[in-house]
This record gives structure tokens, sequence and C-alpha cells, in this order.
């Protein structure tokens, strides 16, 4: 007799972006609307900052076609899934989000998905459009109770990473920091770092396990980092980094190193940053964003000869780099020198009409242009493309810290964020 049928791991999405991730779902969706047919989409993920972050995005698509991302959390009153949304008025307007499938009752937990394997051709019957999220077993648990269903499934795709702009500080495009994805109170960071230990607990200390180690350490330093709980953060990320070390693994040893660079950055601790960011480097010398978190690390020593020859570095890796740019045109003004100063200025305009609101801000800004610069923080802001931690944290926004439009600003967003 044959084994449980395991999730084809083959049948997954092969890695790419967040957003791209994001437009798969979307298109997938969008054609079943169009014509009228089913759409069955099986999303595994093992974090629930990353769930809210992939539902906002999915959310707003769809509103933009007229439709709805219904929420629907199984238990054991509601494991028949199928049937109940069959009942439905709204199914035509409606893409519904199925949450908690293992927690549908019966023995072993196994009712939703023995429910899903007899009425499965419901899904056909009345065209419906559902996200099933898969976390821990359940996709196993799905394969093995509900083989027919599994077949019916219309596409899958892994969501084990926060968005590009919230993995930034794990990525090493983005090493200035993001707490897009993690913003909300305190204690829901603190629920999601006891989950992500508990999950670092249970993986068996074999080397085909390190792989995800890494990650969820990874992840829980970011979490720890924006809850404020520094020391646990530098402690995860440097467990991640002997990991890392261990598999020879280049590319995330560049990130892990740039983010505790970051980290330093944060807690005034620049020596070590400084160091951390050197390290990055050796790793990823071609990474532009590397050498704009040391020019920020040494901006803040205030050895702008230095910053400024990072910079500059990262210009040459990237001409139109937006960030790097406006960072020269900081460091000469804080030098005096207004004509060099005045010339990076002109120089980045022509591509600026391009950039994300954020840039424009920091554009503004370094201009001189504060009022403006909190006009465009607080759309950026409003629109959840930044985190207030992350404009808090860069320097190219210190000229505003006695603005009192700009003051208001990060109170506002700053108490939506602890309260």
């Amino acid at each position: 007799m044959s084994g449980p049928i395991e999730p084809d791991r083959k049948a997954l999405e092969p890695i790419i972006s967040f957003d791209e991730r994001i437009d798969l779902l979307f298109d997938e969706l969008s054609f079943a609307i169009q014509w009228q047919r089913p759409s069955i989409l099986l999303v595994f993920y093992d974090s629930e900052s990353v769930q809210k972050s992939v539902e906002i995005a999915l959310e707003k698509r769809m509103a933009e076609i007229g439709q709805k991302v219904e929420p629907f959390k199984v238990d054991e009153a509601h494991y028949d899934i199928a049937l109940l949304l069959s009942r439905l008025p709204a199914r035509d307007r409606s893409v519904y989000s199925i949450t908690s499938l293992s927690r549908g009752g019966g023995k072993g937990g196994a009712n939703a998905y023995r429910a899903l394997n007899i009425r499965r051709e419901y899904f056909v019957d009345y065209a419906m459009r559902v996200i099933f999220w898969l976390t821990g077993n359940e996709p196993v648990e799905l394969a093995r109770h509900a083989p027919d269903f599994w077949a019916f499934r219309h596409r899958v795709v892994e969501f084990y990473d926060l968005p590009d702009n919230v993995q930034g500080e794990l990525s090493v495009s983005e090493t200035s920091g993001s707490d897009q994805g993690l913003t909300g109170q305190f204690e829901d960071l603190h629920e999601q770092a006891r989950q992500l230990e508990a999950m670092i607990a249970d993986l068996p200390d074999l080397t085909a396990s390190l792989t995800k180690r890494l990650d969820l350490l990874a992840k829980g330093a970011l979490i720890y980092r924006e809850a404020e709980l520094y020391d646990r953060a530098i402690r995860y990320l440097k467990q991640a980094v002997m990991i890392a070390k261990q598999q020879e693994n280049a590319l995330q040893l560049a990130k892990l190193w740039g983010t505790l660079g970051s980290i330093y950055l944060d807690l005034d601790r620049l020596k070590s940053g400084i160091r951390a960011y050197r390290k990055a480097i050796r790793y990823s010398p071609a990474e532009p964003a590397l050498r704009i978190g040391l020019g920020h690390v040494y901006r803040k020593e205030q050895r702008y000869s230095d910053a400024i020859m990072a910079y500059k570095h990262a210009c040459r890796l990237d001409p139109q780099n937006a960030s790097a740019n406006s960072s020269l045109v900081a460091c000469y003004r804080l030098m005096g020198k207004d004509k060099l100063s005045e010339s990076y200025r002109k120089k980045v305009i022509p591509f600026m009409e391009k950039e994300t609101v954020y840039n424009r801000a920091v554009y503004e800004c370094v201009s001189g242009n504060t009022s403006q610069a909190v006009v465009l923080l607080a759309y950026a802001l409003d629109e959840k493309q930044v985190g207030v931690n992350e404009v808090r944290r860069d320097p190219n926004f210190d000229s505003l810290k006695a603005d009192p439009e700009y003051l208001r600003l990060l109170k506002k967003y700053g108490r939506a964020y602890r309260s």
C-alpha cells in the first residue's frame, strides 16, 4: 500500500519577488472572474505578518476590479467549506480567503480536509474563487486527506518572506531598513516572536533544517528590532551568521551583516556598524545599498568625507540611485560646499519623477524644501509605502527633527504603531 501523498514541491512557483507573486495570484483570479470559472489557489506561509501583507496587497488589486476579499476562518462548526460558500449570495463579487484548515475538528482534525475532498465538485459547479492559506503541517494533511481536491488546485504559491520593502532589512538591496508589514501593537510583535521561537525550538538538530532555521532567525531579528528588543535581534542575527558561514552562503552573509550594521546604526554603536557594513561589502562588493548603509554610519560620525566616498561608490555602481545621490546632496550641504551640493541636486532631477514618493520626500528634504518633504512623507506613510521607524532612522530627515509638522507626523503614525 502506498504511503500518504505529499505536496508536490515541483508544483510550487519558482523563487520570484513578492510583488511578482502577488501578480500571479491577481492574474489567476482576474482571469477566473473574466471567464466565470473557478480558481483554487493554495498559499504556503508561516507568518501572520506575511499573510496580512499579502492580503492587503491583494485586496487593493481586487478592489480595482470590483471584487472583495472575504475572510473565512475554519472551526468545528464551520468545517464544510464548499457547502457553506455555496450558500453565500455574493460569490460572483467575492474571493474567499480561507484559514485555519487544521481546526475543523473530527478525528485528527481531519473534518475540513475530508469535506473538501467529498465536495470538491462544488468549487467547479459554483465557480468559486478561493485562497487556502496553508501553514505548518496543513499542506501535508491536505494532500493526505483530500488527494482528489489537491488535484483540483490551479496554482500553488509560497510566501515565506516579507514584502520586498520589509525584507529590505534582510535583503542586500535595502539595508536602510523598513518596518512595513510589521506595524501593529507591540503585543502582536511579541506574540509573533514567541511563535517564531517555538518554531525554532521545534526544528530538529539536523543539517537539513539549517536553511529553515536561518530563515526563522532572520525573521525573528526583524520582529525583535521593531519591538525594540535590540539585544535579541542581534543575538538572532549572529546565530544566523554562523549558519550562513557553515553553508558558505555569501549572499546571506551580506544580507545578515548589512542588517546588523543597520541595527548598530540605530543604537549609535557606530564602530560596530562600520565593521558590520564592511563585512557585508566583502561578501557583496557590487551592491550599492551596502555602500548607502556604510555612508549613513560615517555621516552620523560626522566623517563626511568618508560618507561621500561611500555614496559615490554606490553611485558608480548605480548611477541613478536616488538615495545615494540625495545623500551626497545632504553631505555637501553639511560641509558647506553649496556648489557641489547644488550640482548633485540638479543631477538627480531627471530621474526623480519616476521615483517612489518616499525617495522624492528624501530629495525635497535634502534640497531644503522641508514643507514639501513633509507633505510627501505624509502620503508615503498614509499609503503604507514606508513605516514610521524607517523615517525615524533615515539620516536624510535629520534636518526636520525640530520641524513641528514633521514631529506631528511622527507622533500620528507612531501612535498608530504603538496603540
